[in-house]
């Protein structure tokens, strides 16, 4: 997801550079109004690469910390988030839960790696880190995963994962709906299954077309592209959140999240969200 999104910014801004370098002032302002005219974000939690937006708040995640050291967060629930620091001279891990009130911590347990972390992400109530095998000097990976109710560690095969469920679109959440991700530079799709009858139904950017803020955004857009950058479900609701650059290099920029519905398909526009700088990638999304 973030090569294509490298990738997708160097394009933008080589088309960009051969006709103006983003949105005038007028245009500008124009986008503005058109988000202002939108539901902002109430009822949502996001995280980014670098922010965790509650509602309309907004904190810095290198201000999130737990006994002076970073908390690298990986799953948000509704009243809370779970994370791990990482001291990565010793591969020392603590492992935790925090409340969005007042940032409480707690300690859920602690660690030692039998190696560095390579990736991390969230599956089954488990910590998920990618790293290389310890046991051999040839190239070889592995997983090691802590599951959260049983405080137990276990080693996986890299060859027993697939990269659908390390790069999942909705943090493996769902037990319903299976999804898989199709990333384009200027086109995604999400193709989504329904685990109980098999039926697997298609988001593209043709979805803009169908509700009214969607055709503005389209009519408006800096560039002709569509992107998924993160799913959550909800009652078999699907909600994705897309991004919308004002300028080529994506300061500031708009997210916005679209609610689909897999038996009606209607759609309809929930929320939006600004950020004055560039976000790099959605690590996780709550609807509450």
């Amino acid at each position: 997801m973030f090569k294509k999104i490298i990738t997708a910014i160097l394009g933008i801004s080589l088309i960009l550079g051969l006709t103006s370098c983003g949105y005038s002032e007028k245009k500008q302002e124009k986008v503005a109004a058109m988000f202002d005219s939108f539901p902002k974000m109430q009822q949502s939690i996001i995280l980014t690469n670098h922010k965790l937006v509650i509602g309309d708040k907004h904190y810095d995640l290198s201000e999130i910390k737990y006994e002076g050291k970073e908390c690298n967060i990986l799953f948000l629930e509704e009243t809370g988030f779970y994370s791990y620091t990482y001291n990565q001279e010793d591969l020392s891990v603590q492992f935790l839960f925090t409340k969005y009130e007042n940032f409480e911590n707690t300690l859920l347990g602690t660690d030692t790696l039998p190696s560095k972390i390579i990736n991390d992400f969230w599956g089954n109530n488990c910590f998920w880190f990618r790293m290389d095998d310890p046991a051999t000097e040839e190239f070889k990976q592995m997983y090691y995963t802590w599951n959260i109710e049983t405080q137990q560690t276990a080693i996986i095969n890299s060859e027993e994962v697939s990269d659908n469920y390390e790069y999942s679109a909705d943090n493996n959440r769902s037990p319903q709906f299976s999804f898989q991700r199709n990333d384009k530079m200027f086109n995604d799709s999400l193709d989504i299954t329904d685990n109980n009858t098999n039926t697997t139904k298609r988001i593209d950017k043709s979805i803009l077309k169908t509700f009214d803020e969607g055709k503005q955004i389209k009519k408006n857009a800096l560039e002709p592209g569509f992107d998924i950058s993160h799913v959550f479900e909800k009652d078999g609701d699907i909600y994705f959140i897309s991004y919308y650059g004002v300028e080529a290099w994506g300061d500031p920029c708009y997210y916005y999240v679209v609610k689909w519905n897999f038996e009606k398909e209607t759609c309809e526009l929930h929320a939006y969200i600004y950020f004055d700088q560039f976000q790099d990638w959605i690590v996780d999304m709550y609807i509450i």
